[in-house]
């Protein structure tokens, strides 16, 4: 048996060691599989976690400027996860405000790993670093921290930053050279603990300034205060400020609230070394960009999270200062602009568009010039081809009234030759019958001598009628001769008897009782005075009895003799009157048109004019013609 007992434990001691080495095995394995697995982690970017504290609220301008540059750095990067908290300590300070905010925040992210800490500003790098780091071991980047700060700041393990150098100096140096007649210069500051931090470099960079120059310091005032201190100013004071975030009073403020606040007393322009109060109220000065700070810190900060050691990454010293102008406020001072800096930026200069943009503004122009042009040349061309169609149609209407009008020449010439041969025959046979009674002798009656003779002077009369009218058919070239213009004006009367008598018209000759004579074509001056006589009678036609008058007057002027021709009508039509000399244009139902047109070119063709005239009474033409010469007859011009 125990021999038995012997020769089993080995077997036993061998099934031990088998389940042993198949454990140890196991392990191997699993840590083998856990040493890939872990390994193949590694080979993937693990997320990173950025905390960025910002000393002030966030509806400060500057803040949100510098916090839109660093996020657009962090958030390039891939896997970068950026939280932020903004500590309110120019509002909320104290022990136990600290104390409470730094628990609250390391509960809020203790369940978070934290692979860097943003600090922004003196009092969020001394609330995470002092007096012990916040977060032990994660490494601390700071910005927008003033190299009067920076000291207590560059000594510190696993922190660095970006230390500016804030231009408060630079800026005071401006606003001199831009007023250079000043006689004094106001500090501005809040009284808040970052507002009191200002004051001492405020006075640093005024120790600088002319000794003559009054500096008026105006610290921890309430606003109210501050602006009763300021009306007392001499006026061209220029103003300096970098924080006012809280007044004496307890007010909160802002940079542009402050600016608005102080614009209607302040007795010159305020300078500041923020770009960003450039455009909300202030006239500018040597600026910082912290758009471009935010861009600085996040550059840093990216090259800590890629694993740069902290000491490895010096603070650096950022110089993104420039000299920035608001226009708009410096016109408003009467700053002129031979002061400004050659290397300025003057922003809201309202320059005119040609020179702003002049290679757009010369495109621009030459295009519109060309469609201009083109569009004009276009209209230019349709009013030629309507003028062209309306002119062509009036001549086809022209052409076709005077085949008609020539058709009725012709006949009226026609009827004339044929009156005239019985008139002739009439005339020669009272003519006959006359020396026929008196060859016979004896008693004749009287009275049959006088008829006779009224017929054979009628017959003459009528036959004169009927040469006139024909010689005017026939269109004969003009004939000049010395005339009689009180004679040719009773020749018309006579003529247009007949037309007067019949509407029962008082024709009346009125004449100054000078002999004035005339050189012309007595035919067609018949035709003229005959044409303005016969339209007075229609005219007055319809008038009342009383006024039933048509005068021509013949009197002398200083350009020769005139003729006027009146009537006691209702005068012209004044929508009419500029068209009534155009051929073919009258306001007779039954007439030609042409009456008044061929009338004044036979007047012009004798060297005279021809108008309208004004008279309350009625209508009035005037024909004024040259008086004859002494030498005899002068030619005529070409008549129609």
């Amino acid at each position: 048996m125990t021999r038995r007992a012997v020769h089993r434990r080995p077997a036993r001691d061998g099934r031990n060691l088998a389940r042993v080495t198949a454990a140890l095995a196991a392990g191997a394995f699993l840590l083998l599989a856990t040493s890939a697995n872990a390994q193949g982690a590694s080979g993937a970017k693990t997320p990173r976690n950025v905390l960025v504290l910002f000393q002030e609220p966030p509806n400060i301008p500057m803040i949100v400027e510098l916090n839109d540059g660093l996020r657009r750095v962090l958030q390039r990067a891939e896997g970068v996860s950026v939280f932020t908290e903004h500590l309110d300590l120019s509002r909320f300070s104290g022990p136990d405000f600290q104390e409470g905010l730094r628990r609250w925040l390391l509960a809020k992210y203790a369940s978070l790993r934290l692979d860097l800490i943003v600090a922004v500003a003196p009092g969020a790098v001394a609330f995470a670093t002092q007096p012990e780091p916040l977060w032990p071991g994660v490494p601390v980047v700071f910005c927008a921290v003033d190299d009067s700060f920076s000291p207590e700041f560059e000594q510190l393990p696993n922190v660095t930053g970006l230390v500016h150098h804030y231009p408060i100096r630079e800026t005071m140096e401006l606003a001199l050279r831009l007023l250079p007649t000043a006689r004094a210069f106001a500090m501005l500051g809040g009284a808040s603990a970052m507002d009191l931090q200002w004051k001492k470099p405020l006075e640093a960079a005024a120790s600088h300034l002319p000794a003559d120059l009054r500096m008026v310091e105006l610290f921890g005032l309430s606003m109210e205060e501050t602006l009763k201190r300021l009306e007392g100013l001499p006026p061209g004071t220029p103003l300096v400020g970098v924080t006012f975030l809280r007044d004496g009073a307890g007010r909160q403020w802002t940079g542009p609230e402050v600016a608005r606040a102080l614009e209607p007393v302040a007795p010159g322009p305020l300078f500041t070394p923020y770009d960003f109060m450039v455009g909300r109220g202030a006239a500018g000065g040597v600026v910082l960009d912290f758009f471009k700070v935010g861009e600085e810190a996040g550059r840093m900060a990216l090259r800590v999270l890629a694993g740069d050691r902290v000491t490895a990454i010096p603070v650096q010293r950022s110089a993104s200062a420039r000299v920035v102008l608001d226009a708009r406020i410096l016109e408003r001072w009467g700053i002129p602009a031979r002061r400004i800096p050659p290397d300025a930026e003057v922003r809201f200069r309202t320059l005119p568009p040609w020179k702003e943009h002049p290679w757009v503004t010369v495109s621009v122009g030459a295009a519109l010039v060309l469609q201009g042009g083109l569009i004009l040349v276009l209209l230019v061309e349709r009013r030629r081809r309507r003028v062209a169609e309306a002119a062509a149609g009036e001549s086809r209407a022209a052409v076709a009234h005077m085949n008609r009008v020539g058709s009725v020449g012709e006949l009226a010439g026609s009827l004339a030759h044929e009156i005239n041969t019985p008139l002739a025959s009439i005339q020669n046979s009272a003519r006959a019958l006359r020396r026929l009674l008196s060859a016979r002798g004896g008693d004749v009656d009287e009275d049959v001598k006088t008829n006779l003779g009224i017929i054979e002077g009628e017959g003459q009369r009528a036959g004169e009628v009927i040469r006139r009218m024909r010689a005017v058919l026939r269109r004969d070239p003009g004939r000049t001769a010395r005339l009689d213009a009180a004679e040719v004006a009773g020749e018309a009367l006579a003529l247009a008897a007949t037309q007067a008598r019949q509407r029962e018209v008082d024709l009346r000759l009125e004449t100054s009782g000078e002999s004035m004579s005339v050189d012309g074509d007595k035919v067609q001056l018949l035709q003229v005075l005959l044409n303005l006589v016969l339209n007075g009678i229609e005219a007055v036609s319809a008038q009342a009895s009383e006024r039933k008058k048509v005068s021509v007057r013949i009197f002398p002027s200083v350009g020769g003799i005139r003729l006027q021709v009146a009537d006691a009508g209702n005068g012209f039509d004044p929508a009419a009157r500029a068209r009534l000399f155009e051929p073919f244009f009258t306001t007779k139902e039954s007439g030609l048109g042409m009456g008044l047109s061929i009338s004044r070119t036979i007047v012009e063709a004798h060297g005279g004019r021809m108008w309208l005239g004004d008279d309350p009474g009625g209508a009035v033409v005037n024909v004024e013609l040259p008086v004859a010469p002494v030498h005899g007859p002068t030619r005529l011009k070409e008549s129609p």
